[in-house]
């Protein structure tokens, strides 16, 4: 079997999809990642082999007329801060105009960049012939190459309780700029994947998302590669707190969010514990002045720390949210965009962890500290950690789901 997999070209898209890739090449199977020249070298890093397809992204956007830049200002935008519906992704007929909107913008992000992508695409489609495409829901390149081909797709989901629908935001048809790429390329619209690929663990699901057409699968963490510090394998003095805003929102959020990182910071170094700081570089040079103590870091794979780490504080990615999951760690989750809430929301509930919109944020750092002590003084968060750890090994692994990949083709 050939695999061509292919992501929207940012890394915490990628990273998720590795495992898979790995276990299909150990299988026999061969592998290709199809991705923007500025993720070729990411992507190298893996060990899958990697063809360039497109340009870079900032000159697709400008070409289109889109503008796609980082929050202005010191401060997170209105949306981002405003609480949702918790349950709107089983629900998403709660959803307002305006928070449709939202997921809009993402849709066309995401068609600008596979308008750009696919012309190279559909030529190495032609020339390799792989037998399945699998790709992850903002890259809307992958069905369109499938349904080129004539070949079956996986759509893989990063980890949201349920479909994070920003093709359909959530309506009965493809987002115009999307569909109108079928057009373009004369071929049938494919509302919905051959098969979906789910990581989030049952007990953070939403009813959403069953049947025949899903294979649940185990998380592996995957969080890139480096030389790891000879700290890390000594035996902390104190618990270990890891705090981290994510590779991709540290460094696209840095100024909108600085505000709150240090907040979270300034309240976990208050108390007796070693806080590990993984800052993007954007984050690093906003964040100067920190409390004393703090150890600050940037480009370690997040799961070779939290071998070590006693609790995790984040942005409740769906990548850092799972990974801190699969370590069997207490969160604290503090959130500025509704589909991340719904991912801490989930795991708040099970008891695994506690959400803090940050729109809810106390002023008070007292009451943040307070938080942040209670996942190191409550024996229940560890262990309903621990029990949501133990079902996301209990899931197939992703050599078995390469199985049954393989007898789509």
């Amino acid at each position: 079997m050939r695999v061509l997999v292919t992501s929207f070209p940012w890394e915490p898209h990628f990273n998720p999809i590795v495992p898979l890739g790995w276990a299909a090449v150990l299988a026999g199977h061969e592998v290709r990642v199809a991705t923007t020249p500025t993720m070729t070298e990411v992507v190298g890093r893996s060990g899958l082999p990697v063809v360039s397809v497109g340009g870079d992204p900032s000159d697709a956007f400008r070409e289109a007329g889109v503008e796609f830049t980082p929050p202005k200002g010191d401060q997170p935008d209105a949306a981002a801060q405003a609480r949702w519906p918790e349950d709107w992704p089983a629900h998403p007929e709660s959803l307002s105009d305006g928070q449709r909107d939202y997921f809009r913008k993402i849709g066309l992000f995401a068609s600008v960049i596979a308008a750009a992508q696919l012309p190279d695409l559909i030529a190495l489609g032609e020339s390799w012939r792989p037998d399945l495409i699998v790709h992850d829901g903002t890259q809307f390149a992958g069905p369109v190459l499938a349904s080129a081909l004539g070949v079956p797709n996986a759509r893989y989901l990063l980890g949201y309780p349920g479909q994070l629908r920003v093709d359909t935001c959530y309506g009965p048809e493809l987002v115009p700029e999307y569909r109108a790429l079928y057009e373009k390329f004369g071929v049938t619209p494919r509302q919905e994947p051959t098969v979906w690929l789910d990581p989030c663990p049952p007990s953070m699901q939403y009813p959403s998302l069953s049947g025949p057409s899903v294979l649940r699968m185990r998380y592996v963490p995957y969080n890139g590669t480096a030389e790891l510090p000879a700290w890390l394998h000594e035996p902390p003095q104190r618990p270990r707190v890891y705090l981290t805003w994510g590779k991709t929102t540290g460094e696209w959020e840095g100024a909108a969010i600085g505000n709150f990182v240090r907040q979270a910071i300034e309240a976990a170094a208050g108390l007796d514990v070693e806080l590990v700081a993984a800052l993007s570089p954007t984050l690093l040079g906003l964040l100067t002045d920190l409390p004393e103590g703090v150890r600050t870091v940037t480009g370690l794979p997040m799961a070779a720390v939290l071998r070590t780490c006693t609790a995790v504080i984040h942005h409740a990615g769906p990548g850092t949210t799972l990974t801190a999951a699969a370590a069997g760690l207490p969160q604290l989750m503090i959130t500025n965009h509704p589909h991340n809430a719904a991912i801490a929301a989930q795991v708040a509930r099970i008891g695994a962890g506690r959400h803090l919109p940050i729109g809810e944020l106390p002023s008070d750092q007292a009451a943040t500290s307070a938080e942040v002590a209670a996942l190191l003084e409550k024996p229940a968060f560890a262990q309903d950690a621990a029990r949501l750890r133990q079902e996301i090994e209990d899931q197939p692994s992703p050599s078995s789901v390469v199985d049954r990949l393989a007898e789509l083709c």
